[in-house]
């Protein structure tokens, strides 16, 4: 890339907590979600889900005034908030005031539809408050953590896109030198209503023992839900140096694609595709074969690792460490994303992986090249995270 760039802050609110310290448990033997039967809306039964603790945004942000930002907005306001910390900005107005914020979503402000919805047709319209209205917007979340936060560069919102990559254009084409690049989705009811009745849930066995469901699980196309707001901090390296930032990675290159395969009108992965992306990415940035390489993948449940990364890596001449975060965390949809480059992150500076499932059955016999042994991490400095949409965009993101 003709400018160096770096990451110098990150975050992950997740059903871990609310702290970048939390979601550090990732790289633990332990999982995100457990069993919740406490929904409002009826037929969704006992289903494994990994709700992130509840928090007030007002306690969280001194000052805040009317009209308070919602659940959605709060946990993108929270996640952006941590991010900013991270990397030492919170209280640098100065930079700022130039920095740029890039929001992706797939469910959007769904929540503060529905609500709108039910409030227009059993109230009527002289009842509905005009903040009602504005909640409901597909770029409220948007205005508000640009608002609130008092960042004011080049902002935008984007449904089933990578944040990442159209933060790295943005200081390429030089509209800015710090572009904070989030991931939020709120996983509603009728979302998990839906799955539910589409048989895509990976329902809780008799003993209601989540790991073992996982470590269990064979059945295509199911998915435990676990929301969450991830950010990924980028600056240009002259911006990182000038302010002495802490310098966690930095970004090599990036390629995204396009899904060549769907069913009706849902896209799906194919690790054809996934090996022909990443054999042309890699071979452009590495020489050799024999040194390990770090991959951070995306897949939800065992079954996906096996069928689709580890099938695309298999086909590949190099050696991987393969690790994935979102298997503990649950499909958080846009929100869990830049977790999985996060957890890159952390992997890069702690020599820890996110294997929480590596001993199950499903995954006891990987390709040959293919390890899940964090000890082989000390000798690492090239990673590939693997992120994707369901509206069948692909996002390989080369770090160092």
């Amino acid at each position: 890339m003709e400018k160096r760039i770096v990451i110098t802050g990150w975050s992950c609110v997740s059903p871990y907590g609310l702290s970048n310290e939390d979601f550090e448990k990732s790289h633990t033997s332990e999982i995100a979600y457990s069993i919740k039967e406490d929904w409002k809306k009826e037929g969704i039964g006992q289903q494994y889900f990994g709700e992130v603790p509840q928090f007030n945004i007002r306690k969280e942000i001194e000052g805040l005034r009317p009209p308070f930002p919602n659940r959605y907005s709060s946990l993108g306001l929270l996640g952006c908030l941590n991010a900013l910390k991270s990397a030492n900005l919170e209280d640098r107005e100065d930079l700022l005031e130039k920095a740029g914020l890039i929001i992706t979503t797939t469910l959007g402000a769904s929540n503060a539809i529905q609500t709108f919805l039910e409030k227009l047709y059993t109230k009527g319209p002289d009842r509905l408050s005009p903040f009602v209205f504005s909640k409901a917007t597909s770029n409220s979340i948007l205005g508000d953590i640009s608002r609130i936060l008092k960042i004011k560069g080049p902002g935008s919102l984007v449904y089933g896109e990578d944040s990442i990559t159209y933060g790295i254009d943005l200081i390429l084409n030089d509209h800015s030198d710090l572009i904070i690049c989030g991931g939020v989705d709120e996983i509603t009811e009728p979302s998990v209503l839906v799955s539910k009745e589409m048989n895509r849930l990976l329902e809780p066995d008799e003993a209601g023992d989540a790991v073992e469901s996982v470590k269990q699980s064979k059945e295509k196309d199911n998915y435990i839900f676990g929301e969450a707001a991830s950010y990924i901090v980028l600056e240009t390296l002259e911006s990182a140096r000038k302010r002495n930032a802490t310098i966690y990675a930095e970004i090599v290159d990036y390629k995204q694609y396009m899904d060549s395969i769907y069913d009706k009108v849902i896209y799906n992965r194919s690790a054809e595709d996934l090996s022909r992306h990443l054999n042309e990415f890699v071979d452009q940035h590495t020489t050799s074969t024999e040194d390990k390489k770090l991959f951070v993948g995306s897949a939800c449940l065992p079954w996906h690792i096996q069928s689709y990364e580890w099938e695309a890596l298999g086909k590949n001449d190099h050696n991987w460490v393969y690790s994935n975060t979102k298997v503990s965390l649950g499909e958080g949809l846009s929100g869990t994303n830049n977790a999985t480059v996060a957890s890159a992150v952390l992997s890069l500076n702690n020599n820890k992986t996110a294997n929480v499932f590596k001993d199950a059955e499903i995954l006891n016999e990987p390709p040959s090249n293919i390890t899940m042994d964090e000890q082989e991490l000390e000798n690492i400095n090239f990673v590939v995270t693997n992120t994707f949409s369901l509206g069948g965009n692909n996002t390989l993101v080369a770090l160092k």
